[in-house]
């Protein structure tokens, strides 16, 4: 049996002349076509090349790389980068608000919006890459801020490996192409006098926010949702049921918490006591909002008693709450530079220091007190106790020394 795929002469027709024993020239003999082409490999479009050369070369190489199941033609990756991301791949995106305003600013910004966006993809390639991170460090982005885009990129770049690309090149890249990032860094904790002055600076009002990440582990979005309704205070548990965001930072909506999953979580008596004494203080308001995605019966709508509103009587604003509240906190507790004078907006960059800090210490707390990572990763709401453990294992006691021992143990038994 042949073996697929053969090579056609487009300048002359393949049956020789009967009377000349020659093979007669076509229409295209002479003009600017590309003169052989490759037909005739299953799954595999025709391609021209002007030499016998090139296209003996590359049947080759298509007829192995089919055989592997990984051939890709390199014709589709004629498309522009930015084109692909605009046009194909973040349309399939599915984030919520507050993930995906930032992270597509920086993809829009700093990878359509560039040299590199208007590049097809096909051909990037380290100097590509090279040049596209001495671009972004003219604009002045923090190394740490190019290591998140780069990320976002090879997101991206794997998602058309096999489709329109065959590899991945920021996997691929040299060392010293990447961007030389911070890198991982280790979670961190307040510790208990931080924890008291950040508190203790904020408005009584919105102290519940701080009580609910330290105690109970809820993000900001879910502080911001919680409802009275969701203290069960006989059963000593708290339900996260939902969180307050905001669609382009104008339309509050409701939505299940992160991981499209509700969770419980044990409530210690000084957090009840918070609560009831914050409810006693501040009554809360009844709200009806959107509710965005499953969950909540199908409900177009769903009503909730908030217990954290401000002094209006509104819902909480994440920026507003963290540039009027959470930063001049963190300032006067001394943790970072006051504003200039003067100045509405001016604090000191602090992302490891603002809601986020307060899980980690809830998650430092329970696994120094020896609770079990597994019940912390649930209360946290983690997707799985990889992520409690990749992120929070230096908080555990003892580490590796308990089990140094146990096969002594065991043995002297």
């Amino acid at each position: 049996m042949a073996s697929a795929g053969w090579i056609e002469d487009r300048w002359l027709k393949k049956r020789k002349d009967p009377v000349t024993g020659k093979r007669e020239r076509t229409e295209l003999w002479g003009t600017k076509t590309k003169r052989y082409r490759v037909c005739g490999i299953p799954g595999v479009r025709r391609r021209s090349f002007e030499t016998l050369d090139e296209a003996k070369t590359w049947m080759a190489k298509a007829i192995v790389a089919t055989k592997k199941k990984d051939f890709v033609d390199d014709r589709d990756g004629e498309l522009l980068l930015g084109d692909y991301i605009t046009a194909e791949w973040w349309p399939s995106r599915e984030y919520d608000d507050s993930t995906a305003g930032p992270m597509k600013s920086k993809i829009f910004n700093h990878i359509v919006g560039t040299s590199l966006g208007r590049t097809p993809m096909y051909v990037i390639g380290d100097t590509h890459l090279g040049s596209w991170k001495k671009e972004l460090q003219g604009r002045r982005l923090a190394e740490s801020t190019i290591e998140v885009v780069w990320a976002h990129l090879g997101t991206i770049m794997q998602s058309a490996v096999g489709k329109k690309i065959a590899a991945n090149p920021c996997r691929v890249a040299e060392d010293n192409v990447r961007p030389k990032g911070a890198g991982e860094s280790l979670a961190r904790a307040w510790t208990p006098d931080e924890a008291r002055a950040i508190r203790e600076a904020m408005a009584p009002r919105y102290r519940i926010i701080p009580d609910l990440g330290l105690k109970a582990g809820a993000r900001q979005g879910e502080a911001f949702g919680l409802s009275l309704d969701d203290l069960d205070e006989g059963g000593e548990t708290l339900h996260v049921r939902r969180q307050l965001l905001w669609d382009n930072g104008t339309t509050p909506y409701l939505k299940l918490p992160k991981g499209r999953k509700q969770r419980s979580v044990p409530a210690s008596p000084g957090l009840i006591a918070d609560i009831r004494a914050h409810a006693e203080a501040f009554p809360v308001v009844t709200v009806t909002l959107p509710w965005r995605g499953p969950g909540n019966h199908g409900r177009p709508t769903a009503t909730v008693r908030l217990l954290a509103t401000t002094a209006h009587g509104n819902r909480i604003h994440p920026s507003t709450f963290n540039a009027r509240t959470m930063k001049p906190a963190l300032a006067a507790a001394g943790l970072i530079a006051d504003r200039e004078e003067g100045e509405r907006w001016g604090w000191e960059a602090s992302r490891e220091m603002m809601h986020h800090r307060w899980r980690h210490t809830y998650a430092s707390v329970q696994l120094a007190g020896r609770e079990d990572i597994v019940s912390v990763s649930h209360w946290m709401g983690h997707a799985s106790v990889d992520i409690t453990a990749r992120r929070y294992a230096h908080f555990m006691p003892d580490k590796g020394t308990r089990g140094r021992t146990a096969v002594d143990f065991w043995l002297s038994s």
